[in-house]
């Protein structure tokens, strides 16, 4: 798990030679590595410590707008170009220890042609899985294919949460087949509620990457190519996205149906019992009158006797509703 660096809440600092390998900086003379002008920096910072604010407020080397999109509290997802700058504030997962999270959270960065600095409040999975992929070699020439990197990793780390989800879904899809579905409707409503909340996000990233592709004042086409492969690879996660929300929605739809139909079955087998028992419940009434030459009172076996005009009652009864195919 990563953890500051120091006390101006830097996580991690790299610096990028021109062939893209990266080193990890002496964030004790940051000053000095922001002001050597060969290759480019990535600077990592936690925005849960206040002197973080502080430090980008009056030493990163990015313009105002930038550095506000850096520190802004409102997490609305976008994407912004000024000039030669890019900046916003974009989800991505929460890394819990060593394992991905539900939670979506949101990572503020902000891009020129010789920095990146990115901000998160709680540790965050595709920065972590980009920062282990520094580690292990991999290569970054500009700032815009580190961006394109971590956006990828979310989205791969998004591809694989999809997959969870269709998982549990097939769980609760064999439980219903199967009628066991005391559990399930809870489960169920889980997994509706993550899918579209990931999906709306989605949908707010997909538009924004297709609304830079037709912007006439970008001029950079690594850019653009950058953004149309991440629009293509978010419009994919959206339609599984929305695979998985019809199909829970349909999942729920039959679980309705099944428990209707339960509750049905429950009430014929009542309604059948009561139909049995109302004409018993006559003939124990008849006899039960506090009333002169009421029959079977004088002689032995009275008891029984009734006893047996309330079972041909019910069985009477019965024999009717079978024979009119009330049953």
């Amino acid at each position: 798990m990563d953890q500051p660096l120091d006390d101006i809440g830097i996580i991690s600092a790299y610096r990028f030679a021109g062939d893209g390998s990266a080193t990890k900086l002496d964030v004790a003379n940051l000053d000095a590595e922001l002001a050597d002008p060969h290759g480019w920096l990535w600077l990592h910072f936690n925005l849960s410590n206040r002197r973080c604010h502080d430090w980008l407020a009056r030493s990163a080397a990015l313009s105002d707008v930038a550095r506000e999109t850096l520190l802004d509290a409102d997490e609305h997802i976008r994407l912004d170009i000024f000039d030669e700058e890019i900046a916003g504030v974009l989800p991505d997962l929460h890394q819990e220890f060593m394992q991905e999270g539900d939670d979506l959270l949101r990572v503020h960065f902000a891009i020129s042609s010789k920095l990146m600095v990115t901000a998160r409040r709680k540790p965050l999975r595709a920065i972590e899985l980009t920062r282990r992929a520094l580690d292990s070699g991999r290569k970054f020439p500009t700032p815009v294919s580190l961006f394109d990197a971590i956006v990828d990793q979310f989205a791969d780390v998004i591809g694989r949460y999809s997959a969870g989800l269709g998982d549990e879904l097939d769980i609760v899809e064999n439980h219903v087949l199967h009628d066991e579905i005391d559990d399930e409707r809870l489960r169920l409503g889980r997994v509706r509620l993550q899918a579209i909340r990931t999906r709306r996000q989605l949908s707010q990233i997909r538009a924004l990457f297709h609304r830079m592709e037709t912007r006439e004042d970008v001029e950079s086409e690594t850019l653009l190519s950058a953004m149309r492969k991440l629009a293509q690879k978010f419009d994919a996660l959206d339609y599984e996205f929305s695979a998985i929300y019809e199909r829970a929605r349909l999942l729920q739809d039959e679980i309705a149906g099944r428990m209707t139909a339960i509750t049905n079955r429950r009430l014929f087998t009542l309604s059948v019992l009561t139909a049995c028992m109302l004409p018993s419940t006559l003939v124990t009434g008849f006899f039960g009158m506090n009333t002169k030459d009421m029959p079977l009172q004088t002689g032995d076996g009275g008891t029984w006797y009734a006893l047996l005009l309330v079972i041909a009652a019910g069985g009477l009864t019965w024999w009717l509703l079978r024979r009119t195919k009330a049953l």
